[in-house]
């Protein structure tokens, strides 16, 4: 009921986020935000599309105007006849086009025959483009127009009237004139006189009419010429003809435009055409043509995505927002790191996704599906907080002290857990008390007594919770945990092992501040066994505890307190060997006896674990020892006691079994069967 409860809920947010996003989508609210992404993601992808080789710049700069009113003495404006030489030029190298971006609406200072030598030229080569233009809205049909006599020398008469954006940005440009005439736009016009005109309809659309241009990130890439630079290479070219002048290498050959679409436009301070594009908020207007013309012919299109396409993904954003916002408000992942890392990583992920099918071509929405996830993941993890915080933070701050981290996370997803019940499974059961412990308590203060325990069971705790076990309970200086319960944990005996081990060696680290209370050294003994229990909440209806039982539990309990027999510190069964050595541990073991704990007929195998440097460090003695070791199971205790005592020195384990040997040599068990009996807890 509680799942189906938080699925209705989460639908429910979703459902409001979705219907609120998709009005403020529809209704234009992202516009500006769309803009700009749309910007960012030009600029970002520009560098990756190498301009058309077909496309030549010739830019009228203040170079040019320099050249002209010094050698030429020219002022502005040029003289019309001046275009007609540039003409002539890309005539000789048999051009594809060229198209002027400027309109020449007024007579020639100059007079009349300027405009026609200037139109002379253009109707000799017969594929220049002059422009007309009309008001930003088209709101009449009569635009601006070049004079008659260079009007009529055009191949044709092009637009160059910009198709912008609210924003004043020049994302899109029109093939045609929006009026009667249709004249078509300054790029097409090119494919139009060169006999090549494009399949218009299979060129994505914009929701003008007209086409998304790809824009390169500068003009510069094009390797513009200045007008200087042609109409010197003209006029030099001119003098060989007529005086067989040689030709010096700074001349350009016209050959190096045929089959080239040719752009002149003005570049001089003052005087040239300015727009905002999406790479650049000063950019020639020339250059929306010239980056139409280079999409056009390179196919490099970008086209929008359908409107379902645009619902969907905005669905998938809310849904993603939702379901990220739930997974990361879950407890044992639940921090504001996570959550901040998951956030930020949700929304890189999509606007690289934009980025990438910008790159590809298409333009994904992205003011519409951030904010879904945004407010999705963040409704969610609110709700979560409100509806189930107060719950998990009780749980939590009541268990935080002895469970560990995995079970705390495990009550708070299922809190249908603290109710009274068991269920069988294997564990690792640990046992650990202090030596000597009545001892040290009887010379200390109750505040000594109160400060050393805390510090003590402060940090073996904190080492056992770090390996993920569960502290089951705390009789005076004993520690009870065990490991695989409530959560699962295939490598519980491993982590019940390396939590001995380093409780051990915090232990031993900690001396000098415990000597300082207790005025003694501190140490421990530890019995760890693994194998089938019974793990669960048990007690009244109104009070229990977490805990084990079972037989498994009873011999982890014995083989701490067996520990003193041999001289040892850290025991373990065969079993929890076995189970940590398949799991990868490293640790080493040394063997140490054979022995039926209280309570049960069949004996165990029982081993130290120990590192292996340590292992190594007494191999040797350990070798020895099982020598007098299988005398000593064989019953030749006279024999073993000899061999144990030349090892007593060395290995405390051979000093007890020297002392056994003794007391079964002066009272010999009864039916021997090469085992030791435990006849104390």
């Amino acid at each position: 009921m509680k799942k189906t409860k938080k699925l209705i809920q989460l639908a429910v947010l979703c459902t409001l986020v979705f219907a609120l996003v998709c009005t403020l989508h529809f209704n234009k609210v992202f516009a500006w935000t769309e803009h700009k992404s749309y910007d960012s993601r030009m600029k970002a992808t520009a560098p990756y599309f190498s301009p058309s080789e077909k496309i030549n710049i010739v830019l009228l700069d203040q170079k040019s105007l320099d050249w002209a009113k010094k050698e030429m003495g020219w002022g502005w404006p040029w003289p019309r006849a001046a275009y007609g030489s540039m003409i002539d030029f890309f005539n000789r190298g048999n051009a594809a086009s060229v198209a002027f971006d400027m309109i020449y609406s007024e007579p020639s200072l100059y007079g009349t025959d300027d405009d026609e030598a200037f139109g002379d030229a253009c109707q000799r080569f017969g594929r220049a483009i002059q422009t007309v233009y009309y008001d930003a809205n088209f709101s009449t049909e009569e635009p601006v127009r070049p004079v008659e006599a260079i009007a009529r020398s055009a191949a044709v008469l092009a637009n160059v009237t910009s198709s912008l954006d609210t924003d004043g940005t020049a994302r899109r440009s029109r093939f045609y004139a929006a009026t009667a005439q249709k004249e078509p736009g300054l790029a097409l016009a090119n494919l139009l006189v060169d006999g090549k005109t494009p399949d218009i309809a299979s060129i994505p659309q914009a929701k003008d009419g007209g086409m998304y241009v790809r824009y390169q990130r500068d003009l510069n890439r094009y390797v513009p010429y200045n007008a200087a630079q042609i109409l010197q290479s003209e006029y030099a070219i001119e003098r060989a003809e007529k005086d067989g002048s040689p030709l010096n290498e700074s001349v350009l050959d016209p050959k190096m435009f045929e089959g080239s679409y040719v752009f002149f436009g003005l570049y001089a301070p003052g005087l040239y055409d300015i727009c905002t594009s999406p790479v650049a908020v000063t950019y020639p207007g020339v250059g929306v043509h010239i980056s139409q013309l280079d999409t056009i012919l390179e196919g490099h299109f970008l086209r929008d995505i359908s409107p379902a396409a645009t619902v969907s993904i905005m669905l998938l954003a809310v849904l993603a927002g939702c379901l990220l916002g739930r997974v990361f408000s879950q407890p044992q992942i639940r921090t504001m790191l996570m959550q901040a890392g998951s956030f930020v990583a949700g929304l890189v992920l999509y606007i690289l996704i934009t980025y990438v099918a910008f790159y590809y071509g298409l333009i994904l929405p992205f003011g519409a599906p951030i904010t879904a996830f945004m407010l999705s993941f963040a409704a969610t993890v609110s709700v979560t907080y409100v509806t189930e915080g107060r719950q998990k933070r009780y749980i939590k701050s009541a268990f935080s002290q002895y469970l560990s981290p995995s079970v705390i996370d495990t009550l708070l997803e299922n809190p249908d857990l603290l109710v009274l019940g068991g269920e069988r499974r294997e564990i690792t059961a640990y046992f650990s008390d202090i030596q000597g412990f009545t001892t040290i308590s009887e010379g200390l203060s109750p505040e000594d007594l109160t400060s050393f325990l805390n510090t003590y069971l402060s940090a073996m705790t904190d080492v056992i919770l770090a390996h993920g076990g569960t502290i089951d309970k705390y009789e005076g200086d004993a520690i009870i945990a065990f490991w695989n319960a409530p959560t699962t944990q295939k490598d519980h005996a491993r982590r019940g092992l390396e939590a001995a081990m380093e409780c051990q060696r915090k232990l031993a680290e900690m001396q000098e501040e415990l000597i300082a209370i207790t005025g003694k050294p501190v140490r421990q003994r530890i019995g760890l066994n693994t194998g089938p229990a019974t793990v669960g909440n048990f007690g009244s209806t109104k009070r229990f505890d977490y805990t084990m039982m079972g037989d498994t539990v009873n011999l982890a309990s014995r083989l701490e307190g067996i520990n003193k027999q041999f001289g040892t510190y850290t025991m373990c069964s065969q079993s929890t060997m076995d189970a940590a050595q398949a799991d990868g541990c490293k640790l080493a073991f040394r063997n140490i006896a054979n022995i039926a704990v209280v309570g049960r007929k069949e004996p165990v195998l029982v081993y130290t674990p120990m590192s292996e440097a340590a292992y190594k460090e007494q191999e040797t003695v350990f070798a020895a020892f099982e020598n007098p070791y299988g005398l000593f199971r064989q019953g030749d205790f006279a024999a073993a006691k000899d061999l144990f005592h030349d090892l007593a020195d060395k290995d405390a384990v051979s000093a007890k079994y020297a002392e056994k040997c003794e007391a079964f040599i002066k009272n010999p068990p009864e039916n021997w069967q090469g085992f030791l009996k435990a006849t104390e807890k």
